[in-house]
């Protein structure tokens, strides 16, 4: 079996083909012809639809895929496959019907899930499946999602949307409409805007931009002090393209947090293919409905 999968972010378009031995072991999932695109969101849907489109059309092409599965930012709808709410960073995907869209484009069975819900199936039963995670990824917004002990199935998932705890009360406009929402200060994007500066890895290495990094470590470690206490997970575990460069401030940011956290905390071995690997592994466990 060979999956056309997608990452879909407001950044980037992850694409591959996996290729599975076994549908109940994540390990025996075998991805291949990784690559990404830009998602091009500025220049709204009809280009990102596009871009999508394109990409699938290639591993289809060259692979001979038998189906489709994706992992998308925003709220997605687990028996339809529908996005029922995205911010403007994917702007026009409020009500897109993605699964059907894929099915009727190329006529192969599509599952299109949450992306920080696929990085966290991904991350759980690679990792640690006996326990009990949270698993937050840090990109253009901030994605969460609880993965429980057990076989896979909706009892053991849960999409947490901590990017939207309020941290500061009359803070910054979120893109939900609220004031102070986390992923105003626990994101890519809150780092490429407090500190002015594209480049992310340079708020870690320079010291100019040092204020910049200790607001980000004390909003982080609000966030995950928080999903400690409300969801006592075995594990908090933080991906996404932050952690890229985790070289860079892992160990820092480890340090200032409590021995509670400190203890709890590991950072996402899949890296940015976990998104990938969780849609595959869904789409195969048969959890998420396919169209």
């Amino acid at each position: 079996m060979k999956i056309a999968c997608l990452d879909v972010g407001g950044t980037t378009i992850k694409s591959a083909v996996v290729t599975v031995e076994n549908p109940e072991d994540l390990n025996s999932y075998a991805l291949g012809a990784f690559s990404f695109v830009p998602t091009e969101a500025q220049k709204g849907f009809d280009r990102i639809r596009a871009n999508i489109h394109a990409s699938v059309s290639a591993l289809i092409e060259k692979h001979g895929c038998d189906r489709i599965a994706v992992a998308t930012a925003g709220t997605v709808d687990w028996d339809s496959g529908k996005v029922t709410y995205a911010t403007d960073a994917l702007p026009g995907f409020t009500g897109y019907d993605f699964c059907k869209d894929l099915k009727e484009t190329f006529s192969l069975p599509s599952t299109v899930i949450n992306d920080a819900t696929a990085a966290a199936i991904a991350e759980h039963y690679c990792g640690n499946p006996d326990g009990r995670d949270v698993v937050l990824t840090l990109g253009t917004g901030l994605g969460s999602a609880l993965v429980k002990p057990g076989v896979l199935n909706a009892d053991c998932v849960e999409d947490l949307h901590l990017g939207h705890i309020i941290l500061h009360e009359n803070g910054f406009v979120c893109k939900c409409g609220n004031r102070g929402c986390a992923e105003q200060y626990v994101s890519a994007s809150a780092l490429k805007r407090d500190s002015s500066q594209n480049d992310i890895s340079l708020v870690f290495t320079e010291g100019k931009y040092a204020k910049v990094k200790e607001d980000f470590f004390d909003n982080m470690r609000a966030v995950v002090e928080y999903a400690i206490e409300k969801y006592t997970p075995d594990d908090v575990v933080i991906g996404g393209g932050v952690v890229e460069i985790k070289n860079l401030w892992w160990d820092d940011f480890v340090s200032k947090c409590g021995k509670c956290a400190q203890t709890s905390l590991r950072p996402a071995k899949l890296a940015n293919k976990a998104g990938v690997l969780g849609a595959a592994y869904s789409a195969m466990r048969g959890i998420f409905k396919s169209q």
